[in-house]
């Protein structure tokens, strides 16, 4: 079947084939939201996306707005790719 193919040699002596790493990594990735300390959603964003994209984009989602309830946010948290920690 391999010589049918084209080939003019045997399957065995091929090397294995090479993946292209480019193609293996995903373009956007989810990011888990904390309150506190404690999980409450999950954000979907763009791989390359800035510290703050994903800060301005955390910060809108209901669940964490619903979290905070009126309280001054101190600090919050970004680790790329990773987790985005608001502390209130």
């Amino acid at each position: 079947c391999w010589l049918s193919l084209g080939h003019d040699t045997l399957i065995v002596e091929e090397p294995w084939p090479r993946p292209d790493q480019a193609l293996l990594l995903e373009e956007t990735v989810t990011i888990a939201v904390q309150v506190n300390g404690k999980r409450r959603d999950e954000l979907t964003i763009a791989r390359n996306a800035a510290k703050e994209d994903i800060e301005a984009a955390a910060l809108k989602l209901d669940t964490v707005v619903r979290a905070v309830g009126g309280r001054k946010i101190k600090k919050v948290v970004v680790v790329p790719q990773r987790i985005v920690n608001v502390v209130a």
